[in-house]
């Protein structure tokens, strides 16, 4: 065999032997990566808790009937936050939030009747092993429900038809333009807020506080004396005020305002009134009365003897309105009234008669209200409205 080949063999077999110790040295160091990967995952990620949030700073609680919400600073590296409370210095874990930068809470069922402790902490969170790191909790904070600084009832005050002054009425259940002035300026002038329904809807579920001096004003059937002579007088003292309209007297146009006597045909406000209304003063508001069950069927009242149908089908053609509550024609309801009213979708309905405040124990489609009759003294209307009234001091009809 020729030195040239023997060459060639040599360096051939030297290539194979380098080739070989590279991939030693490769398997090796490739070992040696992979272990450190493990040892680093095992004991700096997998075994490690979250980062350690600082204390959480600035924690304040906003007392309502059924609920504080707390509300705090973010804090530094945090992932979330847990809920502390309790009644004296022993406080327990209620809730969680998530998201470090969602820094309020609502808690329930620790407001009513006592004090309650509260805390803050917030924690780190391990995406990969779910370990949470719970840092330093904050300064504890107590707070309560103080009934004496708000309304526990509220004075729902129910006028039907609005009549020019000096005009003398059959019923008294109309109410003449200046006699329903008087009682508007006295709200006004005595510090009164009058509700509108979203409003009075969130106190009665405890969501709300509202001022001891509170009030609704509304308007049964929605005669157009309502509009022309009530709208003004409400805008003008900037009160809220709802009307409760039957709904197959609504359509077209209002007619010309043209007083005539008590006893004589009706008028309603129409359409064409209440998307104009809407626009200009939101707080005047039209509401439903149903669509035709403000009359007697067979001598009875349809809201006590319709059926669950009946009652839907009527309830459906009040649709186009955009309607959310409901006033009972006459006060009155059944429970089938009451289903059929809730699964249309009505937010709350009111009835009234016997006098009663409202309260947040009514049925939430069975509000209480108070009959206002055109009679109504100022002295009695002072009492009903600042709650000193009983059922005894109802105004006579």
């Amino acid at each position: 065999m020729s030195t040239a080949e023997d060459r060639r063999r040599r360096r051939i077999r030297k290539q194979k032997r380098n080739r070989m110790i590279w991939r030693g040295i490769f398997a090796v160091a490739a070992a040696i990566i992979c272990v450190t990967c493990a040892l680093f995952l095992w004991f700096g990620v997998i075994h490690k808790d979250g980062a350690k949030p600082e204390q959480v700073e600035n924690l304040s609680a906003d007392v309502c009937y059924s609920e504080v919400k707390l509300t705090w600073d973010p804090a530094e590296k945090a992932d979330g936050y847990y809920i502390y409370a309790g009644n004296g210095d022993d406080l327990v874990q209620v809730g969680e939030v998530t998201g470090g930068e969602t820094c309020q809470y609502s808690v329930k069922d620790y407001t009513h009747d006592q004090d309650y402790s509260f805390q803050v902490a917030g924690y780190g969170y391990n995406s990969l092993t779910k370990n949470k790191n719970e840092g330093e909790r904050s300064e504890m904070i107590t707070a309560g429900y103080d009934s004496s600084q708000y309304a526990q009832k509220i004075p729902i005050l129910t006028y039907h038809k609005v009549i020019p002054a000096g005009m003398t009425f059959e019923s008294n259940l109309n109410i003449t333009a200046d006699v329903l002035e008087e009682q508007m300026k006295y709200l006004h002038d005595n510090g009164y807020k009058t509700l509108t329904l979203d409003e009075f809807r969130e106190w009665h579920a405890g969501k709300l506080e509202v001022p001891v001096k509170s009030c609704m004003v509304t308007f049964d059937d929605g005669f157009y004396g309502v509009y022309y002579l009530a709208y003004p007088i409400i805008r003008k003292y900037d009160q809220a005020a709802t009307v409760f309209c039957i709904g197959k007297n609504t359509e077209g146009k209002i007619d010309p305002y043209t007083p005539v006597e008590d006893g004589e045909t009706n008028h309603y406000i129409r359409r064409d009134a209440i998307e104009k209304t809407r626009e200009e003063y939101p707080r005047f508001e039209f509401e439903s009365h149903t669509f035709d069950m403000h009359n007697r069927v067979d001598g009875k009242k349809p809201a006590l003897s319709f059926s669950y149908e009946q009652i839907m089908e009527d309830c459906a053609k009040n649709e186009t309105f955009g309607f959310s509550y409901m006033a009972y024609p006459w006060g009155a309801y059944s429970e089938t009234m009451q289903k059929a009213v809730r699964d249309s979708g009505y937010k709350m309905a009111f009835t009234y008669d016997p006098f009663y405040y409202a309260k947040r124990s009514d049925d939430t489609y069975a509000i209480n209200r108070i009959k206002i009759p055109g009679r109504t003294t100022m002295d009695q209307f002072i009492r009903i409205v600042s709650g000193e009234s009983t059922e005894n001091d109802a105004p006579e009809e």
